[in-house]
């Protein structure tokens, strides 16, 4: 079946869906765009999502949603040198999550067991908290970690802040890194 591209509704729609020079278009290639397009933007919303919460890999879904994308469009409209800045982009948002973290724990005197006090306070954080907890979970498992492991108040706390100046470092970079990545895209589809 095929649809008549005069419809005002028809070619409205079309504005988002990749360029066609034929004057109909199989109801099969509307429905497989559509599909490809909610795919596309789920997996960057998730990824702008997970670019806040620590277990979702946030700039992984976004590169993967511009590569379904890129991919249905042939690499006309997203291209192999697109998909490689957000790769890069992707590769330094997580690589800067990771050090940042360890950079404020480690800055702050943090031993490994507060690290592993500021990773399990934040995966209890996040199921009792959201965000909010993660960030005060992370505080507070790296300063019990570390106090039970022998370090005084005082050096537990100075380890406990480093440690959320650390996380939040990290998550100020990746919520840049991602909503980069996003524009980078919709500049690309958009004009």
């Amino acid at each position: 079946m095929l649809l008549d591209l005069g419809h005002p509704i028809i070619y409205f729609s079309f504005k988002i869906l990749p360029i066609c020079y034929l004057n109909k278009i199989p109801l099969s290639y509307i429905i497989m765009s559509t599909i490809i397009i909610t795919a596309t933007i789920a997996l960057m919303l998730i990824g702008l999502i997970g670019s806040v919460l620590p277990f979702i890999p946030g700039s992984p879904l976004i590169l993967l949603g511009a590569f379904i994308y890129a991919w249905h469009t042939d690499f006309l409209v997203v291209t192999w040198g697109t998909l490689l800045i957000l790769l890069v982009f992707a590769i330094l948002s997580q690589s800067l999550d990771y050090l940042a973290s360890i950079m404020g724990a480690k800055k702050f005197g943090a031993s490994r067991w507060g690290m592993i006090g500021a990773f399990l306070g934040g995966i209890i954080g996040l199921f009792s908290g959201g965000i909010l907890g993660i960030i005060i979970g992370s505080f507070i498992g790296a300063l019990l970690m570390e106090f039970l492991h022998g370090r005084d108040w005082h050096a537990s706390l100075k380890i406990g802040l480093g440690t959320l100046v650390g996380f939040l470092g990290g998550s100020i970079g990746k919520i840049i890194m991602a909503l980069t990545m996003v524009g980078i895209f919709l500049v690309k589809i958009i004009g």
